[in-house]
Order: structure tokens, then C-alpha cells, then sequence
């Protein structure tokens, strides 16, 4: 929840007391109020970096919704492709690398007029 403010160093600073014959020192005044100008400040500063940093992570957790999307997208049409892929099927990189390559040179033959399938 945000902080509500009633002063800011500006206030504080552009305050002007009523002078009094038995009232206070002046320049002690100041000083006690310089230091509060100071805490102020720093506070002000604290909130306008949070908001920023608060701006920023609301803009990662938005791109980080929209990879996630886009990689469950990506999980369903995986899982349709390789559906029919039993667990116990020992599907590895090497298996698809060498199907690949199978498929290339069957292409390769067909295209010069040979059928792979007679071929021994």
C-alpha cells in the first residue's frame, strides 16, 4: 500500500513561523528542519525507485507470460508430433539424427529414380 505524504521537502523548506517574543531559536529551527528536508528527500526518492524498479518487474512478468504461452503452444504441438511415440520406443537425439538422415537419402533415391524399398 502506498505511503500518503501530508508534507514534502518543498513545504518544509517554504515554512515560515510567526516571529514571537518568547518563541523559539531560530537557526535551531532550521537546522532540525534541514535534517527533516533531508529525510523527506530521501524518502521521495525511495518511492519514485520503487516505482520505477515496480514499472520493471511488471514488464518482465508480462514478457515472462507471454514466453510462457508461447512455449505451451510449442509443449501441444510437440506432444501431437510425437504422439505416437511409445516410452518405450528409446527415442534419443542419435535415433531422430539418423532417421533424418535416412529420410534424406530415401528422398535422394526417389528423385533419381530408384525405389528404396527394393533395394537390397
Amino acid at each position: 500500500m502506498p505511503i500518503k505524504l501530508n508534507l514534502n521537502s518543498n513545504i518544509i523548506g517554504d515554512k515560515v513561523f510567526k516571529a514571537v517574543p518568547r518563541g523559539y531559536d531560530a537557526y535551531e529551527v532550521d537546522k532540525f528542519l534541514d535534517s527533516i528536508i533531508s529525510d523527506y528527500e530521501k524518502v521521495e526518492a525511495n518511492v519514485l525507485l520503487e516505482k520505477s524498479e515496480k514499472e520493471n518487474l511488471e514488464r518482465k512478468i508480462a514478457a515472462l507470460e507471454n514466453e510462457k504461452e508461447q512455449l505451451e503452444i510449442e509443449l501441444g504441438r510437440l506432444k501431437s508430433k510425437y504422439s505416437n511415440v511409445k516410452p518405450t520406443d528409446n527415442v534419443t537425439d542419435e535415433n531422430l539424427n539418423l532417421i533424418k538422415r535416412i529420410n534424406t537419402l530415401e528422398t535422394f533415391l526417389w528423385r533419381n529414380g530408384f525405389n528404396p524399398k527394393t533395394i537390397k
